[in-house]
């Protein structure tokens, strides 16, 4: 329900109407880190006697039909999957409906992220140390003991930059580069790994043709732990800051 409320929004929004994008080539790429991937519905999951199930238990709750009841819903017959790594979900939804568009594989690209918080998953990153006992998110500060949990929903339209402006579209902001990439070997499998985000950041600098002088504001991950900021931090410092001045200073910060 969420997803169809954001991406109906947001096409809205764009100026579009949904009759006018039916049966068009409009992808739809979604975000979903395990929102409803913990199926409580799961007999095997539950133990004992399993409850009487319904074909809508199924439909209702898997991390495919997120995406495909939007474009069912909307009639829309572009490229439709979900995607879950983790933190990153919406970075990689991003990335794939830029690169379906850069491949013609659709004509507009919806893009949504959810985020449903569950007993399970909670407690869990709890368990990691991940979750902050204070109930706040002291990211940069010495404080840090973790991040804080929370629920929402968003959705973005994207098209070639060509197209909008042939169409006149209103024009939020240009994505001019991405990159995606895995922490390979690291400390453990929850921790990052500093020079992996080097050449990630650097990676994206070079698609975008744009020097490291050139970008003032980064919107960090901002973990609010002790392991993640410094290496971040660190990253973001090799990357961008070896040859600025004080003139152009980097600003660095992290919504929770």
């Amino acid at each position: 329900r969420l997803l169809l409320e954001m991406s109906y929004d947001a096409i809205m929004d764009a100026g579009y109407t949904i009759e006018s994008l039916r049966n068009q080539r409009v992808g739809v790429f979604v975000a979903a880190s395990g929102a409803m991937g913990n199926n409580s519905n799961d007999p095997s999951q539950l133990g004992g006697e399993p409850p009487a199930l319904s074909v809508y238990d199924a439909t209702g709750s898997t991390l495919s039909v997120a995406a495909g009841r939007i474009s069912y819903t909307f009639g829309f017959q572009g490229p439709c999957f979900t995607v879950d790594t983790a933190c990153s979900s919406s970075l990689v939804a991003t990335q794939s409906a830029i690169r379906s568009l850069d491949h013609l594989d659709c004509d507009v690209a919806v893009v949504c992220t959810v985020n449903v918080l569950t007993a399970s998953s909670s407690i869990g990153a709890a368990l990691a140390g991940m979750t902050s006992e204070d109930g706040k998110c002291h990211t940069f500060d010495a404080s840090a003991n973790g991040y804080s949990r929370g629920e929402g929903c968003g959705a973005i339209v994207l098209k070639r930059v060509e197209s909008a402006v042939e169409g006149q579209d209103s024009i939020y902001g240009v994505i001019r580069g991405t990159s995606v990439m895995q922490d390979g070997k690291s400390a453990s499998l929850t921790a990052p790994n500093g020079r992996a985000q080097e050449s990630l950041l650097s990676a994206a600098l070079h698609e975008a043709r744009l020097s490291p002088e050139d970008v003032t504001f980064v919107e960090a991950h901002g973990t609010g732990t002790k392991l993640g900021d410094p290496i971040e931090t660190a990253a973001l410092a090799m990357v961008y800051g070896q040859s600025r001045s004080a003139e152009n200073p980097l600003y660095i910060s992290s919504v929770k």
